[in-house]
């Protein structure tokens, strides 16, 4: 089954009007020559940003009247989109920071994403230790 069918359009929709704005998901810091090591990772950054925006864009227009061709048609592209930022965001995940301009970045992403996630969950101990991390590393970066 893929993962946007998991989700039900409702919950779906919900959450996506939920999200923040995440500007800094929009922000790619300029690559300097001691960030070259994390080239890739910035350019993963800029795909999953696009998908990412692609998405709140369209969770954000009209819905056709339900069951409608029309409606039909744009749930499986929204849930294309869905899956194409899930794949974004594991690749993402999948390449290292090895600069602490890409830490920073890594972290702003768990902070601006994680949690709006856990929106309606309990935060674990080990939640809340990922959120402090992510916490440190953005302000270590800053200093």
């Amino acid at each position: 089954m893929p993962k946007a069918n998991a989700l039900s359009t409702t919950q779906r929709r919900c959450v996506l009007t939920g999200i923040m704005a995440a500007p800094l998901l929009a922000v790619t810091p300029a690559v300097t020559a001691s960030q070259l090591d994390d080239a890739r990772l910035f350019a993963s950054h800029q795909r999953f940003h696009a998908v990412y925006s692609a998405v709140r864009a369209a969770s954000r227009e009209p819905s056709p009247a339900f069951g409608t061709p029309e409606c039909n048609a744009r749930e499986a592209l929204f849930d294309k989109m869905v899956l194409e930022e899930c794949d974004r965001l594991e690749e993402l995940a999948a390449i290292p920071a090895l600069t602490p301009q890409g830490q920073r970045l890594k972290a702003e992403i768990i902070l601006a994403l994680l949690p709006e996630h856990l929106r309606y969950s309990e935060m674990d101990g080990e939640t809340q230790l990922i959120l402090s991390l992510a916490r440190d590393l953005v302000r270590e970066n800053v200093a």
